[in-house]
């Protein structure tokens, strides 16, 4: 008979470590984080992060440049579908299912320039926008609305708003499924969006606050299978309900290293515009008549003399000359800016020289290791708004233009809706990423070719193009070069010029 073990009850004992992260001794003695308890502290914070980041971006360069960097080269001139229909899951041939793929993107096609609800911007437009909204606020706002205009094939489109208007009314700020103008299920998953839609007032600012539930659009978060709205942000944290700018975390570096450099640039046009200060001492003669007098805010008066550029002057008894000068910027102004800089490109997943715009100290192996690590930021916007944005946009359109007969399936294939997903699928190329050294950058991608270390499809997107469509281009031009290497060569009417006798 085999004895049966007990589990052993074993009291709790201390450990074994003392950690000063969690202590109140030393120099963290002193360290609280600040946390905001309620919701509505909450709100007020993102709100203020949100409009001080819109301000830097617009008004301050390394902000703006970070921003428009991650959008530029995530986005650029935009994410461009190639349909990729899977012949043999969908249990047709490879012929119906390139034709199918050609019907896919040619109603993409017709689509993506009538893509926005004012007519102005193509669907690569609404990305890049999109992106900086991200960037910039945090947040992603798009609404996906149905046009009943009779030149439209497609009727779907899609409305940019800004994320400002998405806030709680004031009748339901004690509505606990409401969060910061979110309302939640029970698993915390959106249901609707509170979109404000205040009258427009004869000064022509929008006011926004103190609004109730009759001035707001009431926005479903999906409708059946489809997105009611595209409201899409980064999540840094658990049930997290809003968006924070990628500027947040640098925010300070940005906002003092601006100040630092307004403060330098004035004191140098300061000290550059007064030259001279003349001291007159007791019992010196009266100012001459050619001295201007003004009075500041006090009352007191000034005197100045404007000298043209190079003349000499000569000063009169008791007087003496003080010529300002100035110690800024100090000798390590240029290497604490950049010290500056570079921390700030850090916290928005860049690199210093992607930020500054500045390779000047770099080699082959440091601009290439730089580029690489700025393009792993971007790629991951990239995925990012494919993933969230991009495809669900591209199965909307697809979908419709089946439902209008824009698009056959073929014979013998299964129904649009019983396999959505394998009829929407599509591979996204976006802008290349641009070589440091062509010849090394080409002989790589030629050896992993070679080795099948890498597909075409893969070579070709990383240079922006698809691969049926540079096949196309070729098999025209082989066509056309094999043409004309048929015809004989024209003799040349070239003669060579007399050489002329010493």
């Amino acid at each position: 008979m085999v004895a049966k073990s007990r589990p052993v009850s074993l009291p709790p004992s201390a450990g074994r470590v003392s950690r000063d992260a969690g202590s109140r001794r030393g120099s963290l003695s002193t360290y609280n984080p600040p946390y905001a308890h309620t919701l509505e502290q909450q709100a007020r914070e993102r709100v203020l992060a949100q409009d001080r980041a819109a301000d830097l971006v617009a008004n301050d360069w390394a902000a703006h440049s970070s921003v428009n960097a991650i959008a530029i080269n995530a986005v650029g001139t935009g994410l461009r579908p190639q349909s990729r229909i899977n012949a043999k899951r969908l249990g047709i041939t490879q012929d119906a299912a390139r034709t199918l793929q050609e019907d896919i993107e040619a109603a993409w096609k017709i689509w993506t320039p009538q893509a926005h609800t004012r007519g102005v911007l193509h669907f690569e437009d609404l990305q890049f926008l999109g992106l900086l909204s991200l960037l910039r606020q945090g947040e992603l706002l798009h609404l996906p609305v149905m046009l009943s205009d009779p030149g439209r094939k497609i009727q779907l489109a899609i409305q940019d708003v800004r994320p400002s208007r998405l806030r709680t009314p004031l009748d339901l700020a004690a509505d606990p499924t409401i969060v910061d103008g979110v309302q939640r299920n029970s698993y915390g998953a959106p249901e609707i969006y509170w979109l404000a839609t205040p009258e427009p007032s004869a000064s022509r600012i929008m006011d926004m606050t103190g609004l109730t539930a009759s001035q707001f659009a009431r926005i479903p978060a999906r409708i059946a299978h489809r997105p009611g709205a595209f409201h899409l942000f980064r999540h840094s944290e658990e049930e997290q309900v809003r968006g924070e700018p990628v500027l947040a975390p640098g925010m300070n570096l940005f906002r003092h290293l601006s100040d630092a450099l307004d403060n330098e640039l004035l004191s140098a046009v300061t000290t550059s515009s007064l030259p001279v200060f003349i001291g007159k001492e007791p019992g010196a003669p009266l100012l001459p008549d050619y001295a201007r007098e003004e009075q500041d805010e006090d009352g007191e008066s000034r005197y100045y003399e404007e000298a043209r550029g190079g003349a000499v002057m000569y000063g009169n008894m008791s007087e003496k000359p003080y010529v300002l000068e100035t110690g800024r910027p100090s000798p390590n102004f240029a290497a604490f800016s950049e010290f500056v800089l570079r921390a700030a490109a850090a916290s928005a997943g860049i690199t210093y020289e992607v930020l500054a715009k500045d390779f000047s100290r770099t080699n082959y192996s440091s601009a290439r290791a730089a580029l690489l690590e700025a393009w792993r930021t971007f790629l991951l916007y990239r995925a990012w708004l494919v993933r969230h944005y991009c495809q669900p946009v591209w199965s909307m359109v697809i979908e419709e233009a089946w439902l209008t007969g824009m698009i056959r399936l073929p014979a013998g294939a299964p129904d649009f809706y019983k396999a959505r997903e394998l009829y929407t699928q599509a591979f996204w190329i976006g802008p290349p990423r641009g070589y440091v050294d062509p010849v090394k950058e080409v002989a790589a991608t030629v050896t992993a070719l070679e080795n099948r270390l890498a597909t075409y499809s893969e070579a070709l997107a990383e240079r922006g193009r698809e691969f049926d469509e540079v096949m196309d281009e070729r098999e025209e031009e082989e066509a056309r070069l094999a043409r004309f290497s048929t015809q004989p060569a024209k003799p040349s009417t070239y003669k060579e010029p007399p050489h002329e006798s010493a």
